[in-house]
C-alpha cells in the first residue's frame, strides 16, 4: 500500500518539476530561445507586415505579427491588428486551433493588444475578422514548438 501512494507521489512531484522548468525556462531572463520568431526566422521584412492577399476571402488587415506565427511551447507574444483606411474597424478573432493557443481577448479595435499563449506543441490557424460593410479578414497560421 505504501509503495503505491509513492509512485503516485513521485510521478505527481515529476510532473510539477517538468511543468516549473518549462515555464521558467519560457519566462525567465534569458533562455537561449526567443518566445516568437517568424516562421521563416527572421525578423518581418516590410512586405511581410500581415497584410493578406486582396481576393474573394482575405482583405486589407494588418497585423503586428505578420500571417504567419511561430511560439514556444508556453510562449506568450502580442498582436495588433488594424484594417488599412479604418481607423475605427472592430475585430473579432476565431480560433480555430483545437487548444494549440489562447487567445485573449476575442474582440477589439486597433488599440488593443491580444496576446497569444502556446499551450500545445503543433501547427493551426486563427482568423481575425473586420466588423463593417467590408468584412476584410486575415487568416494567420500558427505553430507552436519546443
Amino acid at each position: 500500500m505504501q509503495y503505491h501512494h509513492y509512485g503516485q507521489r513521485l510521478r505527481l512531484a515529476t510532473g510539477i518539476a517538468a511543468l516549473s522548468l518549462i515555464l521558467a525556462a519560457c519566462h525567465g531572463g534569458s533562455s537561449g530561445t526567443a518566445p516568437y520568431v517568424p516562421a521563416n526566422g527572421t525578423s518581418p521584412q516590410v512586405g511581410d507586415q500581415g497584410l493578406a492577399p486582396n481576393d474573394n476571402d482575405r482583405g486589407e488587415i494588418r497585423s503586428s505579427c505578420g500571417h504567419h506565427v511561430r511560439i514556444v511551447l508556453a510562449g506568450i507574444i502580442n498582436c495588433r491588428f488594424h484594417e488599412v483606411g479604418d481607423r475605427d474597424a472592430l475585430f473579432t478573432l476565431k480560433n480555430d486551433t483545437q487548444g494549440l493557443i489562447l487567445i485573449s481577448p476575442m474582440s477589439g479595435n486597433r488599440n488593443t493588444k491580444f496576446t497569444i499563449t502556446g499551450l500545445v506543441i503543433g501547427s493551426g490557424h486563427f482568423i481575425v475578422r473586420a466588423a463593417g460593410d467590408k468584412g476584410h479578414r486575415l487568416f494567420v497560421t500558427v505553430r507552436v514548438v519546443l
